[in-house]
């Protein structure tokens, strides 16, 4: 079986976040099951491009490729990917495509209905409300008239049933099929442990009394969410003083009003952004928290809430997200997006046994692991092809 995986940006372009890892991962875990893959995307990188060969097949793995087309405009338009993508969707069996308000996606759309392709969509939660009502009127034009008249054709991927609900609010008739997100579980264990004091000195340079250590990680943008957990935060200091937050992420224009409210509220030498993070120190930094909390507005998924699972760190998730099992599993809170209900789940959540927390964490998270999930698009691949 040949897989054509449609995307505009890749791996290693991480400034982009959460798709670029779980499309890759996808596609190394898809390669180990003898299904070939061949990768077409761009060598954009935000305001830059990546330095990797340019219109070539490029041999990541057995079964698996990449073909980075040169990006005209960055982050815009790819007149390599325009003129030539048709070739590598004439050779596939089946089109996965990822993203959706970018050019190579209607490109990719127009090329497989030419030549009858079936065709997977992963949206990557593009359609939640959050995500629309953020250049609504653009977004909408392009809905209408570049993907819709291609509704009939596609089988949407979500990667939770929340997301499934947003992709119907937008096409009622769409065909949609629901996969989660994974996690490479074996990352996680071998963890390095750090006492509070060793966590301070790591992560913030210094020798600060905390008794308590909560986390959060995502690019810094007003879609996460961290004014509310830092306004959370300040309140659950009347019940644990010493308590401290971190967080970490790459700046996306909102590390400015977060350093302004982190003055406002008293929170110099309690709350920190530690900018981007990878890696051990990733792993670590997840693993070593007593608690992990993200009041996102939009999260299809949300990787980071799964890599804080499996590190053994319960979990504090908003109602925007599709993190529910965690309340049954016994290993966080799902709760609405508000200052109040976010503080007071903390403070329930610093009450609970670390340790058992630790062992539900990683029991919940196990079926999220990436060989699980590749088995699943391996056969919703065989039955697209069996339609």
């Amino acid at each position: 079986m040949k897989i054509a995986l449609i995307i505009p940006s890749f791996y290693p372009a991480i400034i982009y976040g959460g798709p670029v890892f779980t499309s890759l991962h996808t596609a190394e875990e898809l390669a180990k099951l003898d299904i070939e893959i061949r990768v077409s995307t761009t060598n954009a990188n935000m305001t830059s491009r990546l330095d990797v060969p340019v219109n070539v097949w490029t041999k990541q793995a057995n079964n698996f490729f990449i073909k980075y087309y040169n990006e005209t405009i960055i982050n815009r338009f790819s007149l390599a990917l325009f003129l030539a993508l048709w070739k590598d969707i004439k050779c596939a069996d089946v089109i996965h495509i990822q993203g959706l308000f970018s050019t190579p996606v209607p490109i990719a759309l127009i090329y497989a209905k030419f030549f009858k392709k079936r065709v997977l969509l992963t949206p990557h939660g593009t359609l939640g409300q959050w995500s629309l009502a953020s250049g609504s009127r653009f977004k909408s034009l392009w809905l209408k008239w570049l993907i819709e008249p291609f509704n009939s054709t596609i089988l949407w991927h979500a990667t939770a049933e929340m997301e499934k609900m947003g992709i119907l609010s937008v096409f009622p008739d769409a065909n949609v099929q629901v996969i989660p997100n994974g996690i490479n579980l074996h990352e996680y264990e071998r963890l390095n442990t750090l006492s509070p004091d060793a966590f301070i000195q790591k992560f913030a340079n210094g020798t600060i009394l905390a008794d308590k250590i909560i986390v959060s990680m995502g690019r810094l943008q007003k879609v996460k969410g961290f004014d509310i957990l830092l306004d959370s935060f300040a309140r659950i200091l009347e019940y644990y003083p010493n308590a401290k937050l971190f967080i970490a992420g790459a700046d996306e224009g909102e590390e400015k009003n977060l350093f302004k409210q982190i003055d406002a509220l008293g929170l110099k030498n309690k709350a920190f952004l530690i900018g981007s993070i990878s890696g051990q120190d990733k792993i670590g930094f997840l693993a070593n928290a007593d608690l992990f909390v993200l009041s996102s507005h939009n999260e299809n998924f949300g990787i980071v809430y799964a890599e804080s699972l499996a590190a053994g760190t319960p979990i504090v998730a908003s109602k925007n997200t599709p993190w529910t099992g965690v309340e049954e599993a016994n290993c966080g809170k799902w709760v609405n997006n508000g200052i109040d209900e976010t503080a007071d789940a903390i403070i329930e959540m610093l009450k609970t046994d670390r340790e058992i927390m630790r062992i539900n964490s990683r029991q919940y998270v196990k079926k999220y692991d990436w060989k699980n999930i590749a088995v699943q698009f391996e056969e919703l691949f065989e039955r697209m092809l069996d339609e």
